[in-house]
């Protein structure tokens, strides 16, 4: 028995929106799936009932980013030199292939186990974060670590964010790979002090490594984090033409919509 592993691929904020929804409708008739991917051109994510202003907007597409709303809750990401997950699997009670626990929470934490394990393969200990209780009023994902989080040393290193639908979850998230410090400040328009150790916003993968990494090394270690993690073989398995122009059909309900989403 093995499950389905989907390496490295980019595409726009649209699509790549529309492929994690598709796995998800489809996770009833499958195996669970770890996905990692890229976004070209880098966009901004909101989560599905956040409102941005419009200035935010206006220096957004100044800067090339394009926007999208996610299907998921949470706050906004930018997905701009980092890597994205998507875990899709389903709930133990609605199918005879399910593994996830009911429990958000819960669910949440067998989730980021697999990630812990990933960050691992780097002898990286990344740890869970704990509810802030001021996390809703923030515009910004990466300026508070919940239960649903990642940090080390209290810089946070994963954000993410679930959708379930009939019994099966959707979980994906952001992990930046060499993110400036700035740059989403900027945008949502919000000062921030001179980084130091102690007030950087998020944590880099490649500046706690000291190198760059290739595709090839991160597909290799979060297989081997979640096959580790759910002690399970995960095998390698592209998305197909199928499931690519099914994806593109459903693209069109994650565009950002200007005029009826900003605040």
């Amino acid at each position: 028995m093995s499950w389905r592993f989907i390496p490295y691929a980019e595409f726009d904020g649209a699509m790549n929106m529309a492929i994690d929804v598709l796995l998800l409708e489809r996770a009833q008739k499958s195996e669970p799936i770890l996905r990692l991917y890229g976004f070209s051109p880098p966009c901004l994510s909101i989560g599905l009932s956040q409102k941005l202003p419009l200035e935010t907007v206006e220096r957004a597409k100044a800067r090339g980013f394009q926007i999208v709303r996610r299907p998921s809750g949470g706050r906004a990401v930018l997905h701009f030199k980092d890597l994205t997950y998507a875990f899709v699997a389903c709930e133990k009670a609605s199918s005879e292939n399910g593994i996830l626990e009911q429990s958000v929470s819960a669910a949440y934490k067998q989730i980021c186990a697999g990630l812990q394990a990933s960050f691992q393969e780097f002898e990286l200990q990344a740890e869970l974060g704990s509810v802030e209780a001021s996390y809703r009023h923030l515009a910004d994902c990466f300026l508070a670590t919940t239960n649903a989080d990642l940090h080390l040393a209290g810089r946070k290193l994963a954000g993410s964010a679930q959708l379930r639908r009939r019994g099966s979850v959707l979980q994906h998230g952001s992990i930046p790979l060499s993110l400036e410090q700035d740059i989403m400040p900027q945008l949502l328009g919000v000062k921030l002090e001179a980084a130091t150790e102690k007030t950087k916003r998020h944590a880099n993968l490649f500046e706690l490594l000291g190198r760059g990494l290739t595709t090839q090394e991160m597909n290799d270690a979060f297989r081997k984090g979640f096959s580790s993690a759910f002690s399970i073989d995960f095998v390698e398995n592209p998305l197909s033409l199928e499931e690519l122009e099914a994806a593109e059909k459903l693209a069109f309900e994650f565009k950002f919509d200007e005029q009826a989403q900003t605040a």
